[in-house]
This record gives structure tokens, C-alpha cells and sequence, in this order.
């Protein structure tokens, strides 16, 4: 690990575990919902449904990680929005905690239509993987709003290596977002397969 992400770590390790733990409770919230509501059936119908016309309309790749960067750019954008308001940080963790309920609920959803060992399996491949990359993108991001709603609260300027320092990571960021959908297209091909030998 470089020094320069050993140092950020540090200078944010408050943010970061806050934000972790709020991902957390939001996954058990979700897997609450699914066992312990009506929400799994519905979900679970809506999961299958888009298995079912992946499978058989063939959808193409390219169009699946266009239409998910331009939407995960969109909730990018709404989270940075939020700094025009006095409750950013708090509008962040809502939107974090929500994220993090309907990963829990498409978890549960997963197991229920693949069975336990293959339901690892298609988790680990189509989910966890690719949800540990934009996590961390995610995190970076949370971060630099909550840094740059302290400067505004504060009102603090920011010189022009800051600005680029936020920049800097708002790239990277974006990057391993954009990549983790890479990475659950790739991995959709072996789910697809796994969904059509148990029908």
C-alpha cells in the first residue's frame, strides 16, 4: 500500500469507518426486509424477471455498462447536489444506507432463486466483487463531499490544489465504479448460465 493511501486513510479513517458501518447497517436492514416483510416475493419476481429477458433477448454488454455508468454518474451527481443544502452529510448517508438495503434485499433475492451453494457462487461473482470496487469509489467520494462541506460551512477557500486534489480522487473514483460494472457485466454470462441450468 503507498504512502499517499496510507495518509489518506488516516486523515479520513473517522469518515470512512462511519461510512462502513452506515453500509453495513443498510445491509442488514435489507436482508431484515427480505426475510421478515412481504418485499422478497415482489423482489425476487422483479429479479427473475430481468434474468429472464437478459437470457433471452440477449441484451448487449455495451449498452448494460453505458446505461450503468450514466446512471451511476447521475447518483454521483446527486450527492454532490446535496451540498447546496445545510444536511449534506446527512443526505449522504441516506442515500449510502439506501444503496446499501437494496444490495441486502438483491443478495436475499439471489439465494432464493439460486439456491444456497449456487447463490454464493453468483453473490460472490456478480455482487461482492463488484460492489467492493465502487464501495471504495463511493467512499472516496463521501469523503471529499464531507471535506468540502466543511470548507463551505466554514467558509474556508480552497486553493487550486485542493481543488485538483478533489478532482484527482473524484477521477479515481469514477474509475473503479466504472469498473466494477465492467466487471458485473463480465461475470453476468456465467450468472445467466447458472440461472438456466436450474429452470
Amino acid at each position: 500500500m503507498s504512502k499517499s493511501i496510507q495518509n489518506y486513510i488516516r486523515e479520513n479513517i473517522s469518515v470512512i469507518s462511519k461510512i462502513l458501518f452506515i453500509y453495513v447497517v443498510g445491509l442488514i436492514i435489507g436482508i431484515m426486509l427480505f426475510v421478515f416483510t412481504d418485499i422478497n416475493n415482489g423482489y425476487v419476481d422483479i429479479v427473475k424477471s430481468v434474468f429472464d429477458n437478459s437470457r433471452l433477448e440477449n441484451f448487449e454488454g455495451i449498452n448494460i455498462i453505458t446505461n450503468g455508468i450514466r446512471n451511476n454518474i447521475m447518483y454521483i451527481a446527486i450527492l454532490y447536489f446535496s451540498l447546496i443544502t445545510i444536511i449534506a452529510p446527512l443526505i449522504i448517508c441516506f442515500l449510502i444506507l439506501l444503496k446499501a438495503i437494496v444490495t441486502g434485499i438483491y443478495i436475499c433475492s439471489i439465494f432464493t432463486i439460486f439456491g444456497f451453494f449456487k447463490g454464493i457462487v453468483v453473490s460472490f461473482i456478480s455482487i461482492i466483487i463488484p460492489v467492493l470496487f465502487s464501495l471504495i469509489g463511493y467512499i472516496i467520494i463521501c469523503t471529499n463531499i464531507i471535506s468540502l462541506f466543511k470548507c463551505i460551512s466554514q467558509r474556508e477557500k480552497m486553493d487550486v490544489k485542493s481543488m485538483f486534489i478533489h478532482l484527482y480522487y473524484l477521477v479515481i473514483s469514477i474509475s473503479l465504479i466504472s469498473f466494477s460494472i465492467v466487471i458485473e457485466q463480465l461475470m453476468t454470462g456465467v450468472s445467466l448460465s447458472m440461472y438456466a441450468n436450474i429452470l
